[in-house]
């Protein structure tokens, strides 16, 4: 997917597209129960910094489908909220 990512730096808001693979296609799902894309967005967007990291998806512009997964997206949050 393509998203529309929103970050600071220096006090500035930046918006920047940004490509995304996950098994949700909400960005409020994205944000709360996909932590490995969320830390992907921050590691490339902020680096190695240890400043306060603010990543938001704002919006999905268009998506691409690769593959079936054979959870559905309940499960997926479920096996979220047993990790955490």
């Amino acid at each position: 997917m393509s998203a529309r990512v929103a970050f600071k730096k220096k006090k500035v808001v930046h918006e920047r597209l940004m490509w995304v693979v996950s098994v949700f296609d909400n960005p409020n799902d994205i944000r709360n129960y996909d932590p490995k894309t969320m830390g992907r967005l921050e590691q490339e967007i902020y680096g190695k910094t240890k400043a306060v990291r603010h990543v938001m998806i704002r919006d999905i512009v268009d998506k691409k489908f690769i593959s079936h997964s054979n959870l559905t997206i309940d499960e997926h949050k479920k096996q979220h909220k047993k990790q955490v």
